[in-house]
């Protein structure tokens, strides 16, 4: 039984997620060998009592936004705000990510949007 925490602005919570696979990773520049990429952290909101966790994505904004929300973006939004195109781009927000954990809502997101099938199984394989 795995056990969900918070989440945390704390790097090693973190994973950083390839979408080298993804057919939109050549349209990505600047970006290394294996970019672009995504952060990743499974938890739950701080606060929420339900404690029900779930995989959120990590924004050039230092906000976090649930990955079942992020996959119903636009792809130009979703791109601009979470899609990192080298290592080095994920390694400076982290290093800056500090203090009160920030949720992105659902506000905006069109929310009868069809996920998009193709980044979920490159991020979950399947």
């Amino acid at each position: 039984m795995s056990f969900s925490h918070p989440l945390r602005n704390d790097p090693s919570a973190a994973r950083l997620i390839s979408l080298a696979k993804l057919a939109m990773a050549a349209e990505v520049d600047p970006r290394d060998t294996h970019g672009p990429y995504v952060i990743m952290q499974t938890g739950y909101v701080p606060g929420d009592l339900t404690m029900n966790a779930a995989d959120y994505l990590l924004g050039r904004s230092g906000s976090w936004l649930a990955f079942h929300w992020f996959i119903r973006l636009p792809v130009p939004e979703r791109r601009a705000e979470f899609v990192f195109g080298t290592v080095t781009e994920v390694m400076v927000l982290l290093e800056d990510l500090a203090g009160t954990v920030q949720v992105m809502t659902a506000d905006g997101i069109v929310h009868d949007a069809t996920p998009d099938e193709e980044w979920h199984q490159a991020m979950f394989g399947g």
